[in-house]
């Protein structure tokens, strides 16, 4: 039995359903499924339209589409049939059950790539496994320019550099060779060479068109990967589990080349035993969204091998590990309120969604940081890393074994959680008033469903999002702080150096106030109720001296979903400049201009609930502690006692002395001689009046 779907279409019902029947488009027809309009087929589809007139667009779907039986498509290349592109929250998904069988390409568009600011562009293969790579991209460019001429683990010299494709290897810590024959590994990080060669080629002569055609049969099964990553100079799993980063970053990978090529070679990690490690990257392997925010015991895609038993991450959370989500988006619009009303194209920024730990609650987790994160669009990639890991509770180890499976469970048409309406961009503030968004939020807010995924939670969860931008441009990624009465104050290791690379930073603290700055976070969190009236410090990394930068901020208040656009209704967060002397209350409006120096990672804090008070001219850049920083990779010592002076020694841990200064002025910082200082040392610092402090740090 055929059907002409055009009048099922025009009908323009939120809902098209054909229960079990099966549905039959021939070449009389053009099918198009508008924005936000769902088609469900119970039944098989089959796409007949001849060979003859195959290069035209013949189902058009701009909204989702969803098949519970086959799927048949009898062009040879599928470009009758389109998920279509028309903006970043408005895109052509496709959903094929697990259970169907699916035979015939279709076209799913994508957004331009940039090739001038580009070398590499990631690019995952939403594709059915068995199809080669070099097909998929010969028919993106429309001839057989794909390049694959490096075999797999084996050096090529320059002509590594001008292969089409490559795909990362966990298990080796580097991107492979895709030759001519490689077939696609639906949710595989692949990244496509676009400093030279056919595609890039291709996308230059696109002009000012914004998205093309990649073609392949659509991915409708399970995908499952098992990750240990690993080095091919460390046969021995324990032997790279205690290698540090020091130790094998210049050593070379499969191809000859060097690891810190790969993984940059960012100061202060040497000695991590951590860094570089577990890097579990992935793409979308359907063509539709990917869920990534239900890690619950029942439902969660992610499992953590333990001595051979398999733990989901809320099993391990109390003791053993965070869980970060990572993806880089294609493109953001940045718009910066009212002093500029201006906005920007970044089309590189990282976004992140940490799991945290609850000490009590309903939920024991909740997603903290960006949940865009957590919602992967076709073709964009993610990362999933264990930043807290304390290889004690995971067998001893530093190498994480997971297992990822995503089902189809994890498929979704959602483009975003809580169904308000979508913002102009990730970093956009909300264009709805407080009492909109008050309204909108009373039905999510109360979302059992959004609840067990830690997606709301039931306590005074707030959080600040904290992103560093100079020219308009943002500088890597968000810092956040977050409190609840759930959460534990100063839970960071002391011991465990976290030595951030990303431009603005926070400082871990205890219970107490005190810095720990050898220990640096994106994600703060601390109680709300034993962490009142103490300084939040706030660090930067490699900062232009002189140059102009600007910290905006979003507030977000009992779910990361629930972005408001005054101030919070649990408390209230203050901003102590330093160098200005003043104390502003924070709000969704408050920006912070500054030029950088020398002395930035000693300028601003916040408070939370309670006002600090500003400095007398006494007291100025005072901080009433004696204490180490680090600012571009020299240490400095700021002094508590001013107008006088002091004996600085430095000694190592036997306390054998390596240096002595007297007479050293403490009225303003001293930068320490430590070039002779081994990896772990004492800071002793005798003050005029006899007050002895002893400050142990490492030279990093």
């Amino acid at each position: 039995m055929k059907k002409n779907l055009l009048a099922l279409f025009a009908l323009g019902a939120i809902c098209s359903s054909l229960n079990a029947q099966n549905t039959f488009i021939n070449d009389a027809v053009i099918v198009k499924v508008n924005p936000n309009t769902l088609f469900y087929n119970g039944g098989s589809v089959t796409v007949n339209t001849p060979a003859s007139t195959g290069t035209t667009e013949k189902i058009i779907n701009q909204g989702n589409i969803q098949v519970r039986g086959g799927f048949t498509n009898q062009n040879t290349t599928g470009k009758n049939f389109v998920n279509k592109y028309t903006g970043s929250s408005s895109y052509g998904q496709l959903i094929i059950d697990n259970a169907s069988t699916v035979t015939g390409n279709i076209a799913i568009e994508k957004t331009k790539m940039d090739v001038n600011a580009n070398d590499y562009a990631m690019l995952g293969l939403p594709f059915l496994a068995g199809q080669q790579v070099s097909t998929i991209m010969n028919r993106i460019t429309g001839n057989t320019s794909f390049s694959g001429s490096c075999a797999v683990n084996t050096p090529c010299g320059q002509a590594r550099y001008t292969q089409s494709a490559l795909v990362w290897d966990v298990a080796n810590t580097e991107y492979d060779a895709v030759t001519a024959t490689t077939t696609v590994s639906p949710g595989s990080n692949y990244t496509l060479n676009v400093r030279n060669g056919g595609l890039r080629t291709f996308i230059q002569g696109l002009g000012a068109t914004t998205s093309f055609g990649v073609y392949g049969v659509p991915n409708n099964k399970t995908v499952t990967f098992d990750y240990e990553s690993g080095l091919r100079n460390f046969p021995s799993k324990a032997a790279y589990s205690s290698a540090n980063w020091g130790s094998w970053k210049e050593l070379t990978n499969n191809y000859d080349e060097r690891y810190n090529s790969y993984l940059g070679n960012p100061s202060g990690q040497d000695g991590s035993v951590r860094f570089g490690k577990n890097i579990h990257r992935f793409s979308n392997p359907f063509t539709s969204n990917l869920d990534l925010s239900d890690i619950s015991r029942a439902t969660s895609w992610l499992k953590i091998v333990v001595n051979g038993v398999e733990n989901t991450p809320t099993q391990l959370h109390d003791t053993a590990l965070r869980i970060r989500i990572t993806k880089l988006p294609i493109a953001y619009t940045i718009n910066w309120g009212p002093q500029t009303g201006g906005s920007n194209t970044i089309s590189d920024t990282r976004i992140s969604a940490y799991l945290t730990k609850a000490a009590s609650g309903a939920t024991p987790y909740t997603w903290a940081g960006n949940p865009d994160a957590l919602l992967i669009k076709p073709f964009e990639y993610f990362e999933v890393e264990y930043p807290t890991l304390v290889a004690a509770n995971i067998g001893g180890t530093n190498v994480v074994t997971s297992k990822y499976t995503f089902t189809d469970t994890q498929k979704t048409f959602d483009y975003n959680f809580s169904g308000r309406p979508v913002n102009s961009g990730v970093f956009a503030r909300s264009s709805q008033n407080q009492s909109q968004n008050d309204t909108i939020g009373t039905s999510y807010l109360n979302d059992e469903t959004l609840k067990q995924k830690g997606l709301v939670g039931d306590n005074d969860f707030t959080q600040v999002e904290l992103f560093l931008s100079k020219n308009n441009e943002i500088q890597g990624e968000a810092g956040y702080l977050i409190n609840s009465s759930n959460y534990t104050t100063g839970s960071a290791n002391p011991a465990t150096v976290r030595i951030s690379t990303n431009p603005i930073y926070i400082y871990e603290e205890t219970k107490t106030g005190e810095f720990l700055s050898e220990n640096q976070t994106l994600l703060n969190e601390f109680n709300s109720q034993d962490y009142v009236g103490k300084p939040i410090k706030i660090g930067f990394n490699n900062l232009e001296e002189g140059a102009q930068y600007r910290i905006n901020l979003r507030l977000f208040e009992q779910s990361i979903l629930n972005q408001i656009d005054s101030n919070f209704n649990v408390g209230t967060y203050y901003l102590l400049d330093k160098v200005a002397n003043k104390v502003s209350t924070v709000d969704a409006n408050t920006e912070i201009s500054f030029t950088a120096d020398d002395k930035i990672n000693d300028r601003f804090e916040f408070y939370w609930n309670q006002e600090p008070k500003t400095l007398g001219t006494d007291d100025l850049n005072k901080n009433n502690a004696t204490y180490l920083y680090a600012n571009n990779n020299q240490k400095f010592v700021r002094f508590e006692e001013r107008n006088t002076t002091a004996t600085v020694e430095v000694y190592d841990v036997s306390g054998r002395l390596i240096s002595r200064f007297s007479n050293v002025n403490t009225n303003s910082d001293y930068k320490l001689d430590i070039a002779k200082a081994p990896n772990l040392y004492v800071v002793v610092v005798t003050y005029k009046n006899g007050k002895v402090v002893s400050e142990k740090t490492t030279n990093k």
